[in-house]
C-alpha cells in the first residue's frame, strides 16, 4: 500500500507552481502544474502568456514514500492536509482539469470564496442579471444569495459564485 499512487495537491511558495513542476519532473514525480493562457498589458506592449490555474498549487502523483521527496522539494511549502493526512484527488479529477485547460476558455480564472462575503456589494458581469447590483447575503457553496434593489424591493437572487460573473461595486 505504501507503493501506490496517489494525486496529492502541494502548495508552493508564491510564483514557484512552474519551477516545483519542473524540479519534481527532473526527479522523476509525475507532477501536473494547470497551466492557461490569457492576455498581459505592459507599459509598451501586449503579451499572451501562461500563468497558473491554482496560485500556489502543484498536483503529484506520489507513494507515500516519495512524499518525503516532495517535501523537500526547493519551493514547496508543504503538502496540503485534510484530516491529518495527504489530500487526495482521483484520477478522474486531476483529468477533468485537464481536459479544462485544454481547451483554452478565454478569461477561464479561479477566484477564493473568502473574495466573496456577506455585506459586499457587488456586481453582476454575466448572466440574465448582467449589469445588476447589489449586496451579499450569504455565501452558500458555490451560489450567493444578494439583494438586488433595482425593483426597489428586496428581491433576492442566487448567482453562482465566479470571477466570470460577479464584480465588486
Amino acid at each position: 500500500m505504501r507503493n501506490q499512487r496517489q494525486w496529492i495537491a502541494i502548495y508552493t511558495r508564491p510564483k514557484w507552481e512552474k519551477k516545483v513542476n519542473q524540479l519534481l519532473l527532473q526527479q522523476g514525480i509525475e507532477s501536473f502544474c494547470p497551466l492557461i493562457k490569457t492576455k498581459r498589458q505592459w507599459a509598451d506592449r501586449k503579451k499572451i502568456v501562461e500563468i497558473p490555474l491554482f496560485s500556489s498549487y502543484v498536483f503529484a502523483q506520489v507513494s507515500a514514500l516519495e512524499q518525503s521527496r516532495v517535501e523537500q522539494a526547493a519551493g514547496v511549502v508543504n503538502i496540503v492536509h485534510h484530516c491529518g493526512k495527504p489530500a487526495k484527488l482521483t484520477p478522474e479529477e486531476i483529468d477533468m482539469i485537464k481536459n479544462l485547460v485544454a481547451k483554452n476558455y478565454e478569461g477561464l480564472e479561479t477566484v477564493s470564496f473568502d473574495q466573496v462575503n456577506p455585506g459586499d456589494r457587488i456586481k453582476v458581469r454575466a448572466g440574465i442579471l448582467s449589469d445588476w447590483q447589489g449586496e451579499v447575503i450569504t455565501v452558500k457553496g458555490k451560489s450567493v444569495v444578494m439583494v438586488l434593489e433595482q425593483f426597489n424591493c428586496a428581491l433576492i437572487a442566487k448567482v453562482s459564485v465566479s470571477q466570470q460573473n460577479l464584480l465588486r461595486a
